[in-house]
């Protein structure tokens, strides 16, 4: 078998080089692979005499399967020839039979069957493909120890592979393919009992469904993202600071992005649900800041929380559903005049009453005076006279120009 040499970075890939090459010599690339290796006398001699070999990606496939890595072949094969199979059509499918956003997935459904007309995949030049050539075995090698000694260790190195690969294709801007990879680190982890692994390989997957730039594959990734919270509350709660930490940042820029998606659609119900989940995460989070590097800070909560506020704040307005609008605003933590983003809130919540009130009818402001509080009074009162003064400016403006 095969040894793996050292390994180097090259455009992006680790570049491996070729077991056979002896110190400091370098591969020769193929000419659009003019020879078959597999029926050239010359290369198969300069094989048995330690030359450097002419590598095809026909090479490296035989390579493979003469060394008995037949899962790896079949993978190698996927990434070569250009057909990785579609197994997100698997995830579409079940989404489409959640009764959750079912117009949504109705509205979809021709978008998925124009996909997978003309799915792009990538066509690999020969460092990506020696690079692949190499992960896949040291996945398949680690998969057999794992079986054989039955040690975990063995599963997170294969897992750790796998998602090497993943990153590789989806750098590429190829999500089918990383979807592919992605999916046998969820196999391997639901199969071998690793909590940890599954849960960062959801968060993964979610992640490669939102490259897909499809609107319904966003749903997708939230009931991903979702299991994998589900998972860390029931078996890990409070045991993995990191991961947790992880979980609120994958699903906090998830449900803003798809609330103003639903947002633009008219679909205000469902935005201001997104939204209070999003401040549900915000809250959660907030319990764990200071206990993990990296993870959300009180600061970076309370922006997000006061901004989720805003957002749900301007819907109901939209809606004319002044009541909660109102109630909303009053939930926006007070202004710290040492804050600088506080103060820029500040500006905004004016500019939101300005906009408010200049737009409700007369008659309605008797009613407002009941919902509101004795120093809201004030600031409605101070808002009047701005509005009829700049309407004023206008007027004599209009008259002397």
């Amino acid at each position: 078998m095969e040894k793996k040499a050292n390994q180097k970075q090259y455009g992006g890939f680790s570049k491996a080089y070729n077991p056979h090459l002896k110190k400091n010599q370098k591969i020769k690339k193929p000419q659009e692979e003019e020879k078959k290796l597999s029926q050239d006398p010359e290369i198969l001699e300069q094989k048995e005499k330690n030359i450097p070999i002419l590598l095809s990606k026909e090479y490296l496939a035989r390579q493979l399967i003469e060394n008995g890595y037949i899962d790896s072949y079949i993978d190698f094969f996927y990434l070569g020839w250009k057909k990785t199979p579609n197994i997100k059509k698997k995830y579409s499918e079940k989404k489409e039979n959640e009764e959750e956003d079912q117009k949504m997935e109705e509205n979809s459904e021709e978008e998925i069957v124009e996909e997978d007309i003309n799915i792009p995949r990538h066509d690999y030049n020969l460092n990506n493909l020696e690079d692949f050539y190499y992960k896949l075995k040291d996945a398949e090698d680690a998969l057999r120890k794992s079986e054989r000694e039955q040690e975990p260790k063995f599963d997170e190195e294969a897992i750790e592979k796998y998602n090497q690969i993943r990153n590789d294709t989806l750098y590429q801007g190829i999500p089918l393919e990383a979807i592919y990879f992605n999916q046998k680190c969820i196999d391997i982890a639901k199969k071998n009992g690793h909590t940890e692994s599954l849960i960062q390989s959801l968060i993964y997957m979610g992640d490669c469904f939102d490259k897909t730039n499809l609107p319904n594959d966003m749903n997708i990734s939230k009931s991903l993202k979702e299991e994998a919270k589900n998972i860390y509350k029931e078996k890990l709660d409070g045991k993995n600071y990191a991961l947790e930490s992880s979980i609120y940042k994958a699903l906090k820029d998830l449900y803003s992005e798809l609330a103003t998606q639903q947002e633009q659609s008219k679909n205000y119900k469902k935005a201001i649900e997104l939204l209070n989940k999003l401040l549900e995460v915000l809250e959660t989070a907030k319990k764990i800041t200071g206990k993990v590097k990296n993870g959300l800070t009180e600061k970076e909560i309370e922006d997000r929380k006061t901004e989720a506020y805003l957002k749900i704040a301007n819907i109901y307005y939209i809606i004319k559903d002044y009541d909660n609008t109102l109630a909303t605003l009053d939930l926006i933590p007070d202004i710290k005049k040492e804050d600088y983003s506080s103060l820029t809130v500040s500006i905004y919540k004016y500019n939101f009453y300005l906009l408010f009130f200049s737009h409700i009818k007369f008659k309605d402001y008797i009613d407002m005076l009941k919902l509101m509080k004795c120093r809201e009074i004030v600031i409605m009162l101070l808002l009047i006279w701005n509005i009829l003064i700049r309407r004023l400016i206008l007027r004599l403006l209009m008259i002397l120009f």
